[in-house]
């Protein structure tokens, strides 16, 4: 019974990493040359920092998003970018600017219809 509880725990640890890996990279398209923009997201007291990031459209974003006193939901909608972060931790997702537009990233809350929460919205502008 032990191990069968064992085996399912790992079973299922390795189904949610490869659910969250496949949702921190969205570089389908991109081609080998794309330039390279490095961006550091910091959320801290409910709040973002930077709240706007631009990048040229064609570049290949690495993101990264730390938080320094909470755990924090995050998402970037049209890159279909939503992941975790842990209390002092950092997560980094890369993708392909592919789109020029503002979008929109926050901490969010999902029950049935997605909505940000408590005012953590921040845009992403690619021009």
């Amino acid at each position: 019974m032990k191990r069968s509880l064992i085996a399912g725990m790992i079973t299922l640890c390795f189904i949610v990493a490869g659910c969250a890996v496949q949702n921190l990279m969205s570089v389908e398209g991109m081609p080998p040359d794309a330039p390279v923009k490095k961006v550091l997201i910091t959320g801290e007291d409910c709040g973002w920092s930077p709240d706007l990031v631009r990048v040229d459209k064609g570049t290949h974003v690495i993101l990264e998003v730390e938080s320094v006193d909470w755990d924090y939901n995050f998402r970037l909608d049209y890159y279909d970018l939503s992941f975790i972060i842990p209390e002092g931790e950092k997560v980094t997702a890369e993708f392909y600017a592919s789109k020029a537009g503002e979008f929109e990233y926050g901490c969010y809350i999902e029950t049935g219809e997605k909505y940000f929460w408590g005012g953590m919205i921040g845009k992403f502008v690619v021009e």
